[in-house]
């Protein structure tokens, strides 16, 4: 698979670059853990979307509301964040603020193998996710409400989210891309860095 085209209006940095005190983290295949990780190291206010943008019953929390609490969670964190996730509503938030965007743009097989342990093992579970739902193994198994299903449906645009994720940022910040499993685990070393757990 060829690598992304990183747009030259960013600052494409080495994987021992500093972070900034307001970190962007996108992608899949491990980027709530390593949001989490980052914010935990840096005494910075993790702010998940997914648990922001989503209500019970899997409803969609209304733009304007969605937008206004992100702003106000970046607002009264003036010393540092991290996002978690890539929302269309809030993107262009995220690209006005941030320091420092991470994407992890690994292979599309190792991304759909861990959304898919991780999913079915929260069915097994009954973990409340995204605002206090439950996935069910009947969803992803029967419906097309799966994020399994919607990983693979969008595995285009998954594949090159590091391309348009670097074309919508703003100029000069520093933009980190992961590729392989390898460069996470490398990404956590030279950073300090430990997973939960």
């Amino acid at each position: 698979m060829p690598l992304p085209t990183i747009a030259n209006h960013v600052n494409a940095v080495q994987m021992d670059h500093p972070l900034g005190r307001k970190v962007a983290v996108m992608g899949h295949g491990g980027k709530t853990t390593l949001a989490r990780a980052v914010a935990r190291k840096y005494s910075l206010e993790h702010i998940e979307l997914d648990q922001i943008a989503n209500l019970p019953g899997w409803k969609k929390r209304p733009t304007e509301e969605f937008r206004g609490i992100v702003s106000e969670l970046m607002t009264v964190n003036p010393n540092g964040w991290v996002t978690d996730h890539w929302h269309s509503d809030v993107v262009d938030m995220i690209h006005e603020r941030a320091d420092s965007l991470i994407v992890l743009q690994l292979p599309f097989p190792i991304m759909l193998w861990r959304r898919t342990k991780r999913s079915l093992m929260n069915a097994l579970t009954r973990k409340e996710v995204c605002g206090g739902n439950v996935e069910t193994l009947h969803q992803h198994l029967f419906t097309r409400n799966s994020a399994i299903l919607e990983m693979w449906q969008k595995r285009a645009r998954y594949n090159r989210l590091a391309d348009t994720t670097s074309m919508a940022a703003r100029d000069g910040i520093d933009f980190y891309v992961i590729h392989t499993i390898k460069e996470l685990d490398r990404f956590y070393e030279l950073h300090g860095l430990v997973r939960d757990g």
